[in-house]
């Protein structure tokens, strides 16, 4: 039995291994691809992209600027629909 389950494995692994070398081989393959889709076609990698899907930015952003985004979302009411959404949470 455990060498039916090795074998399956390895029958397993080897055909996995076959299709990624297989994809490797098609995607490094096309030359009309920008860096930017040979970038992003893996995947979102955690540079490009915040957790919400938005583009990231490469820099924080200043105390200055924190407190500019805090007096927008007051004055147009984000803040306020945002609190509205969570208010359960305290």
């Amino acid at each position: 039995m455990k060498t039916v389950l090795i074998l399956c494995g390895g029958a397993l692994c080897l055909s996995v291994w076959q299709v990624n070398a297989q994809e490797a081989t098609t995607t490094s393959a096309s030359p009309a691809a920008t860096p930017e889709t040979v970038i992003n076609s893996e995947g979102p990698g955690m540079s490009s992209n915040s957790m919400s899907g938005g583009a990231a930015m490469q820099h924080g952003k200043t105390r200055d600027e924190v407190y500019q985004d805090l007096v927008r979302s007051q004055q147009n009411g984000e803040a306020d629909r945002i609190r509205e959404l969570f208010k359960g949470g305290n």
